[in-house]
């Protein structure tokens, strides 16, 4: 008899144990996925494995090519372009929504996610060894908290989507050039222009945060090749 909360157990075992890996680069750009090779580096059967790699080839976390299987997607300044510009376009308009739809809870998450991340980036400059895991998970729930109360569930999803697409990118290029004082200015400028609930000041901070955030990424990502 099947075990079904075995069995989704480990398919969310594998989805996140790839992604995590895409993520920082251990497994490889453009690097062919074999699930034989998975089952031996995570310890999880192929079934679970084979279905992980299938729900992350819908997010674009990976390549799945038609009788060739699997692969880690390539980095390239025509992909990284792609998510950022429509980024900027979504993410605009679900911050728009959320301002229209949002109650006192949402900016009281949005103040919260934003001085949590304020210490952790006062602490990721100030620490030798710097916990990007940490740093990465405070900064996504600031920028989850800005579109939380936006009403469109699909939209929401790909929005956060692109998101870590992006992240993958910072990662790879470890792009964290910015001095620790205008990160905190950067992200404070943003939290206070949607609480203002001034949709088109909102909107304009975001595009602008992203595109900002890219052009740090380009430069490293030319450095790079």
């Amino acid at each position: 008899m099947i075990d079904e909360s075995r069995t989704r157990a480990d398919f969310e075992a594998a989805r996140d144990l790839l992604r995590r890996d895409i993520l920082s680069g251990a497994l490889k750009p453009d690097s062919k996925l074999k699930i034989r090779e998975l089952t031996a580096r995570y310890g999880i059967s192929a079934s679970p494995m084979r279905e992980a790699l299938s729900r992350l080839a819908a997010t674009g976390m990976v390549q799945q090519q038609a009788q060739r299987g699997f692969r880690v997607p390539p980095v390239s300044a025509e992909d990284l372009v792609d998510i950022t510009v429509s980024r900027q376009i979504i993410e605009a308009e679900a911050v728009k929504l959320a301002i229209e739809h949002g109650k006192l809870a949402w900016e009281d998450e949005i103040v919260a996610s934003y001085y949590l991340f304020e210490r952790e980036v006062v602490r990721f400059y100030a620490a030798s060894e710097r916990d990007l895991e940490k740093y990465e998970a405070q900064h996504h729930r600031f920028h989850k908290a800005l579109i939380a109360a936006c009403p469109l569930q699909a939209l929401k999803k790909f929005c956060d989507e692109l998101y870590v697409r992006a992240t993958r990118y910072r990662r790879l290029t470890r792009s964290y050039g910015f001095k620790k004082d205008p990160v905190i200015a950067e992200h404070r400028l943003l939290m206070e222009a949607v609480l203002a609930r001034k949709p088109a000041r909102a909107k304009e901070a975001l595009r602008s945060h992203i595109g900002l955030t890219a052009d740090l990424m380009l430069t490293m990502l030319g450095k790079s090749k």
